[in-house]
């Protein structure tokens, strides 16, 4: 058995806490998933503010990293790290003590605003060591290993029911909270930045002409964020749709949701392995035909009013499989576009992903009446709105993606 040497056993240990801080936002909203409908009746609640807990969270989130982007090109990411996940933590005790729904609101919007740190600057830290290609399979590889955690989590969230209230929910994402904070600690700092501008709130704002100016972190941006909405149609009314339409016992709700989530695991794998041998836009073209397929699949399900649980899991599977295969290379293409600022770009591309996730899944929940039809009509706007993404992007990078190729194959010859 080879020993595995310093060197290496370091990189493990700094891809798990990536994976850590990239599966923050997914773990705060998927965890509690099931317990939804307890937390509604137990704060006497509608639905309409039980699923507002959840768009409150991505809320925060999408606001949060127009923040800490910026801040940590000035003062560092590790800082910036340790404030925002604090943040988190505390708010995450709110959480647990919540007397009320108004009060439970108000904490997931704090708790969003504090996690959201975790994503944008572990992204910014990756981007800030790797090129353009190294830096996608690197991010894409974190979220195929990443999507497990989710994926488990409503399992947890179900079974957590049978023993305990929906609370028990926030205490575990407390310790989740505590072990990625401490891990933070075993990060190398990566900012190259530090010092070099003044920080002002108007040079926050001044992110956005400086990433929308660029045609293609618009293109790559629409193409990720879109995908990402995609899913989050799902995310945000699968409670609804598995237990409330399809009959399915609350305890089972997690394992449905496992498999929808190896879509994306599956995805994001593939995405690992193919995007140093095909390029960028040829792994974007892929799931950007499979998000098509399915969204012309869950039309058809819904038109016909086929509500049976295992055709929406395979449609619900090809979703995630897409925005495994986009998302990450999305990210890392729209972030390499701006190496210099990369933790400005990382804030921006965060929140108009998660900004434009949260609104379109608040529609689509207020939209629900106890049909497909809302999701399904949610799941097509977003593949539309992220293909014509990837078109933008399309013309400028093939020409990119050959010219690095060849280098690469011949560096090996």
């Amino acid at each position: 058995m080879k020993p595995v040497n310093g060197a290496e056993q370091s990189v493990f240990i700094q891809r798990i806490i990536l994976i850590g801080l990239v599966a923050m936002m997914a773990v705060s909203t998927d965890l509690y998933l099931p317990g939804i409908p307890q937390l509604i009746e137990s704060l006497g609640a509608n639905i309409s503010q039980g699923q507002l807990t959840l768009s409150i969270f991505l809320m925060g989130f999408a606001v949060g990293q127009l923040f800490y982007g910026s801040i940590s090109d000035r003062y560092g990411r590790k800082p910036v790290l340790y404030l925002g996940l604090g943040i988190y933590l505390a708010a995450t005790v709110a959480c647990i003590v919540a007397p009320d729904i108004n009060s439970l609101i108000a904490a997931r919007l704090v708790q969003g605003i504090g996690g959201a740190s975790a994503p944008v600057l572990a992204r910014a830290m990756v981007v800030d060591s790797h090129n353009r290609i190294d830096a996608a399979r690197i991010m894409a590889s974190i979220a195929g290993a990443m999507a497990l955690v989710p994926a488990i989590a409503p399992v947890f969230g179900s079974w957590l029911l049978y023993f305990f209230d929906w609370r028990a929910h926030f205490v575990l994402l407390l310790v989740w909270g505590i072990f990625t904070f401490l891990g933070v600690t075993r990060l190398q700092e990566s900012c190259k930045t530090i010092g070099t501008e003044v920080l002002k709130l108007s040079s926050i704002f001044r992110q956005f002409p400086l990433c929308l100016g660029n045609r293609n972190f618009v293109g790559y941006t629409l193409c990720g964020g879109a995908t990402y909405a995609a899913m989050f149609c799902y995310i945000s009314t699968s409670s609804f749709l598995v237990i409330g339409l399809l009959g399915l016992a609350p305890e089972y709700f997690g394992y449905t949701f496992l498999v929808v989530s190896f879509g994306y695991i599956s995805g994001a794998m593939t995405s690992s392995r193919l995007v140093s041998r095909k390029g960028v836009m040829w792994v974007l073209a892929l799931g950007q035909l499979i998000g098509l397929l399915a969204a012309g699949l869950l039309l058809v399900l819904a038109v016909f009013e086929i509500n049976r649980l295992i055709p929406l899991l395979i449609t619900f599977f090809l979703v995630f499989m897409a925005g495994g295969l986009s998302l990450s290379v999305s990210q890392m293409g729209a972030i390499a576009e701006l190496p210099n600022a990369a933790g400005k770009a990382s804030s921006v591309f965060g929140f108009i992903q998660i900004a434009f996730a949260s609104m379109l899944g608040y529609v689509v929940g207020l939209l629900y009446d106890n049909t497909l039809g809302p999701t399904a009509a949610g799941v097509f706007v977003a593949v539309l709105i992220s293909g014509t993404g990837y078109l933008i992007v399309r013309k400028t990078h093939i020409s990119d993606d050959v010219s690095t190729l060849s280098i690469r194959k011949t560096s090996h010859e």
